[in-house]
């Protein structure tokens, strides 16, 4: 018989609230030094993760790889945390924005705004970064549903209910599910900022993607982003995090762009780019290394996909 429920976690349940009750520094740090414990227990990953870095980044030694593993894990643990801070700590003890001012302006001018990045280190600290600046924040998730729909642990599928009611708290805006309308999008881009993220890979085929350079090879995107943005006038805003250490982050925006200064493989190629360099400066902190064959291909033909933020 076993001593505890089948749900139980001990990361969720008890540690990392443990945590966000002592200052974010030491909260932090605990949550990183942890992480060779869940990585130990994710052995098939890492060594996913590794192999896609080595293909990618054929420059990289055996040192350098085993550093951008423990940074990934470091950051796992850390964003997992973050759901808990959100309600213990004010946000500007663990979160800096620089280049939001440009997003300020638009949005005093009546403009559109949406935001991008890629799968990129802690980005949903973001959203409550602006959020404390007077600015909320809505996005299209594939969390959310009703039913543990990808069969997930029940101890992460309930963390993920949590952290996604903790996040529309935090960020203020719509959260919708993906494969619904888009109308309510459009609409909500009227008072809110939307943010959508643009790596995002699908296991089926999809109407409307573009291939473009990224890292040693090309990679499929979705270009979703760009037609919302053209067809409701919004301005691109991408956003990228950078670790500062102790557990602090900053969400650096890069120049506005205008969809209508551009075509779609032009704009998403931009991004990736963008992305690229962030990678390249942080290897450990991109979400999706086990995702990139998936991301390469390049043989479907059809289908449908959206945008998505998480």
């Amino acid at each position: 018989m076993q001593w505890r429920p089948e749900d139980f976690s001990l990361r969720y349940q008890l540690l990392f609230p443990l945590y966000a009750q002592l200052p974010p520094a030491l909260g932090y740090r605990l949550a990183a030094q942890q992480a060779d414990v869940f990585k130990r227990r994710k052995q098939d990953e890492a060594a996913t993760i590794r192999t896609q870095m080595q293909l990618a980044l054929p420059e990289a030694s055996a040192v350098q790889l085993d550093g951008w593993i423990d940074d990934y894990y470091r950051m796992v643990e850390q964003e997992a945390l973050d759901t808990w801070y959100l309600q213990h700590q004010p946000v500007k003890q663990i979160v800096e924005l620089q280049g939001f001012e440009a997003i300020e302006q638009a949005r005093k001018q009546g403009k559109r705004v949406l935001l991008t990045g890629g799968h990129f280190g802690r980005f949903w600290m973001a959203g409550s970064a602006m959020r404390a600046r007077g600015f909320t924040t809505g996005t299209i998730t594939r969390d959310g549903g009703a039913t543990n729909s990808h069969g997930l642990h029940p101890a992460e599928y309930r963390y993920r209910l949590f952290k996604l009611q903790r996040l529309q708290q935090a960020l203020g805006g719509p959260f919708l599910v993906e494969g619904d309308e888009l109308r309510p999008l459009y609409r909500a881009l009227n008072d809110h900022l939307i943010a959508l993220i643009f790596d995002v890979p699908y296991t089926e085929a999809h109407k409307g993607r573009v291939t473009v350079n990224f890292i040693s090879g090309t990679i499929d995107l979705p270009a979703g982003i760009y037609r919302i943005a053209k067809k409701t006038r919004a301005l691109i805003a991408p956003f990228f995090m950078r670790d500062l250490g102790e557990g602090r982050v900053m969400a650096e925006f890069s120049a506005v762009l205008d969809p209508y200064d551009y075509d779609e493989t032009a704009l998403m190629g931009l991004l990736a780019q963008q992305l690229e360099q962030r990678i390249r400066e942080n290897p450990g902190h991109w979400w999706l290394w086990p995702a990139l064959p998936l991301l390469r291909s390049n043989n479907n033909e059809s289908g449908n996909s959206q945008p998505t933020f998480g």
